[in-house]
């Protein structure tokens, strides 16, 4: 045992007065009496010469050099030493994936680092990041318990796929030179290996919990010729017997029937069920009883249909890429007076509806032509341009563009000062201008070129109709507000959030459900798109496992750990033996005189 307060143990010499206290004889009292006659059978007491006695041990003296003991020992402040988790600056990589909302794994994780938070001194900076679809930070560098607290209570677990590497790597890029960091990785590892492990620099703290788990996987919906609806479910029995669930199908809020499904253990079996709905209608399916240890893949959603389709028509000379970019875009077909105009070079008809111009020979208004010029790459994307989000156009090349003038345009992308996108006005029209033919160029093979062609369609068509995505828990909502409203996302939680004019994307979609969208400003309401999000199949009845970790190399780890002072416990021994000191002393002899009084 360690003490803080060695030479507080002088104090045990204490020990002797007492003890001698109970070796003096006790002095005996004189007193007056008529008569001795009646003694004088007894016999001549011997007085002893000693004042002392034989030292008995009794109750009373154990009990009493108890508690000078606890409270000698109290003094000296004994203490014990554990690992210290918290150093100079401490990075929290939370894990939020599905798999984390199994078995109270995610709750459990909190928990750790809220009760890590409460130990931080001045000394300690903690910064908090959360491991979800992407990565991200929410606190930095912070000497507040509350602030931290605050970060971690707005991690909400979801259906998701964790990006631990990508957490982990934005982790490293919290160190700084002045002070040594470290990570605490809050995770149950994961459905396999990190692309780094073992991870240099880290600590994983474990949350292994595992319990019964039954997962419906997936939902599928086709027509049929009896007019109906055939809904395919797939469940999965995560638990190590087998069972029999029942589920419920429901068209909109209206139950549609149940069934049952026979599961083996560690099985996954299907089953199609008809049920009488439409073009639009939401189908869902959720497993009835007791919940399990996950109830986010109890569920499972689907609308039925992609909604009304949207409409483009191609004039002048299209090329196989842009003809090939409308037919695969889902929700959009080819059609003479369609509601978005796309002209492929050749003269300019008139605006009179949202266009996208590629390189025309006449061109639009507000635009000068200047001249020609060859060979130019992409040098400029406009920061922040929602059609441009998580859109890489820098190894884009052009054989030939047109070098224009167009002061009354937004470039968003130029290779040095020659605009090659631009976004503007015609006769109250939207208008997209690109300065080049895209088959001079390379970016119908470029990965972003899809992304940025459906980004700029439903910009033009200003996001109206009923569109429809279907994904998987964390994938992003692609949205198209028209000009001067703003989306408000509707979450399965019946929370409206309310987003900026500019948002392109909305990202917070890792709790598994519908999600619906509307546009609203200027006195309009405009209907978007409805988007389905359900739990990743892979994130379910997913085994923890141990996240290898190592230490920095070349580099001496300072070891730090905490002091715990035993004190507290040893001062409640003391009260607890002075308490029993005080019964032993005052109430058992009460109760041995009472006994001879009565004998």
């Amino acid at each position: 045992m360690n003490l803080l307060v060695p030479g507080a143990l002088a104090f045990a010499a204490l020990a002797g007065p007492l003890i001698v206290l109970y070796m003096l004889r006790s002095k005996r009292r004189t007193v007056q009496v008529s008569s001795t006659m009646l003694w004088d059978r007894l016999g001549a007491p011997v007085a002893a010469a000693v004042p002392w006695q034989r030292l008995r041990l009794t109750p009373l003296l154990i009990i009493q050099l108890l508690v000078l003991s606890a409270l000698v020992l109290s003094l000296a402040r004994p203490f014990f030493t554990q690992q210290a988790l918290l150093g100079p600056h401490t990075v929290f990589v939370i894990d939020s994936s599905g798999s984390m909302s199994d078995a109270g794994r995610f709750a459990a994780a909190i928990d750790r680092a809220e009760d890590l938070a409460g130990q931080a001194s001045t000394a300690n900076l903690i910064s908090v990041v959360q491991a979800g679809p992407e990565a991200q930070v929410l606190a930095a560098f912070s000497r507040s318990p509350d602030v931290v607290r605050s970060a971690l209570s707005g991690i909400v677990p979801g259906g998701a796929v964790a990006d631990l590497s990508g957490a982990v790597r934005l982790a490293r890029g919290l160190a700084t030179p002045d002070r040594p960091t470290n990570l605490l990785i809050f995770s149950d590892g994961g459905s396999g290996p990190l692309a780094e492990e073992p991870v240099i620099g880290a600590t994983h703290l474990p949350f292994d919990a595992t319990s019964a788990d039954v997962s419906i996987d997936g939902i599928d919906a086709e027509s049929s010729d009896e007019g109906l609806i055939r809904v395919l479910v797939t469940a999965t029995n995560h638990t190590t017997a087998s069972r029999t669930d029942r589920f419920e199908i429901a068209v909109g809020e209206l139950p549609a029937g149940t069934f049952e499904l026979e599961m083996r253990s560690g099985g996954q079996v299907s089953k199609t069920v008809p049920v009488e709905a439409s073009a639009g209608d939401v189908i869902s399916v959720t497993r009835l009883g007791d919940s399990d240890t996950n109830p986010m893949n109890d569920s499972a959603w689907l609308i039925v249909g992609q909604g009304p389709l949207r409409t483009a028509e191609l004039v002048g000379e299209p090329s196989p890429f842009v003809e090939a970019l409308v037919r695969s875009l889902p929700g959009w077909e080819e059609s003479d007076e369609g509601e978005v105009l796309i002209v492929d070079g050749g003269e300019l008809p008139e605006i009179d509806r949202p266009a996208l111009l590629f390189a025309t020979d006449t061109v639009p208004e507000g635009i000068e032509f200047v001249e020609l010029v060859g060979n130019v790459p992409v040098t400029y994307q406009r920061p922040g341009e929602p059609l441009l989000d998580q859109v890489d156009l820098s190894d884009v090349a052009v054989a030939e563009a047109q070098v224009v003038d167009a002061p009354g345009w937004l470039p968003i992308v130029r290779a040095g000062d020659s605009p090659l996108i631009l976004l503007g006005s015609v006769n109250g029209h939207r208008v997209v201008y690109f300065t080049f033919d895209v088959t001079h160029s390379n970016l119908p093979v470029q990965v972003g070129f899809p992304i940025l062609g459906a980004r700029i369609l439903e910009w033009l068509g200003g996001g109206s109709g009923a569109s429809v995505s279907t994904g998987v828990s964390g994938d992003p909502i692609v949205l198209a507000a028209p000009v001067g409203t703003h989306p408000e996302v509707t979450r399965p939680t019946g929370e409206v959030v309310t987003l900026e004019e500019s948002a392109a994307l909305y990202k917070e979609t890792t709790v598994p459900g519908i999600y619906r969208v509307r546009y609203v400003g200027n006195g309009l309401e405009q209907t978007g798109p409805t988007a389905v999000r359900n739990f990743v199949p892979a994130e379910a009845g997913v085994l923890p496992r141990t996240i290898e970790v190592a230490s920095p190399p070349d580099l001496e780890t300072e070891e730090t750990a905490l002091v715990r002072e035993w004190a507290p416990w040893v001062i409640g021994l003391a009260i607890v033996l002075l308490l029993l000191e005080w019964w032993v002393g005052h109430q058992r002899p009460g109760l041995r005189r009472t006994k001879v009084a009565t004998a």
